[in-house]
């Protein structure tokens, strides 16, 4: 039996395990990610709850990651995964502890990093599993895509006049994931493919992150806190205020002002080296 720990706060929180291989790769006023390395072999079950409450329980298939969304600012939790997951007989307790964040088996805080519009988002990287037209409107797809969540969500994008059909299943994207969900003709979408376009619009290229970066893995960016919120309209203010500072450069690589969106793998990039403006 292992132990990690956390709290969720409107703040921070922090982990320790002795011997898991898992950390938090983000952690807002009321969702925290559990991340650990390599990709189980099959299903395994999440199980969470505030101290003392009865579990509530999530099963996830095959990914080295889960969200754990709706949970209650400043309260800590129990989480307990079983299955194979680390191997066939491995299972391990989570038990709330103390306040600020590290790294799986440091002791040392993270640096206490400023607040800014630019940590309430969450972007994610993800892979395009389906796609197909949308029956309503001609102009836009929707799409299935994978941001290491227990389903894929549905994305509508207006890509269809820039990117053939049989070029889009399988690709790497970089998607905005806590829009507040919208109705586009008849389908919601839950989300925002991220796209580097050129000045006059007549080139739209989805950005991708490098080859060996974790499906689900947070985007995050040197000097802002990655602190991001629920689905909601103040998400959406907070993308519309950063927005104008969001571009490739001329490498193609993805920027928030002089600052590249970052994975474990390097910076998100316009694979066709589009320079220009990202929404």
């Amino acid at each position: 039996m292992k132990s990690v720990g956390f709290v969720a706060s409107s703040a921070t929180a922090l982990w320790r395990s002795s011997a898991a291989k898992i950390s938090t790769d983000a952690i807002g006023e009321r969702m925290v990610s559990l991340v650990w390395s390599g990709k189980p072999a099959s299903t395994y079950t999440v199980l969470y709850s505030p101290i003392g409450a009865k579990f509530r329980s999530r099963r996830v298939v095959a990914h080295p990651r889960v969200n754990l969304k709706g949970l209650k600012p400043g309260t800590p939790y129990d989480v307990r995964v079983t299955g194979d997951a680390f191997d066939s007989s491995t299972s391990f307790t989570t038990v709330a502890t103390a306040q600020a964040p590290a790294a799986v088996g440091d002791g040392d805080s993270a640096p206490d990093l400023p607040l800014t519009e630019l940590s309430r988002l969450e972007i994610r990287v993800g892979k395009i599993i389906e796609c197909e037209k949308h029956p309503d409107a001609d102009t836009l797809y929707v799409e299935k895509v994978d941001v290491g969540e227990e389903e894929p969500r549905t994305i509508v994008s207006g890509l269809v006049k820039y990117i053939p059909l049989e070029k889009m299943v399988g690709r790497s994207v970089v998607v905005l994931c806590n829009l507040k969900p919208r109705a586009m003709r008849g389908v919601t979408s839950h989300g925002m493919l991220l796209c580097a376009s050129n000045e006059d619009h007549t080139v739209v290229d989805p950005l991708c992150a490098p080859q060996d970066t974790p499906i689900g893995e947070l985007v995050t960016f040197e000097g802002h806190k990655s602190a991001p919120i629920d689905p909601s309209n103040r998400a959406t203010k907070a993308f519309d205020r950063v927005a104008d500072g969001l571009s490739t450069n001329e490498a193609g690589v993805a920027m928030f002002e002089d600052v590249p969106f970052s994975t474990s793998a390097g910076p998100c990039f316009s694979a066709e080296n589009v320079i220009g403006s990202i929404s």
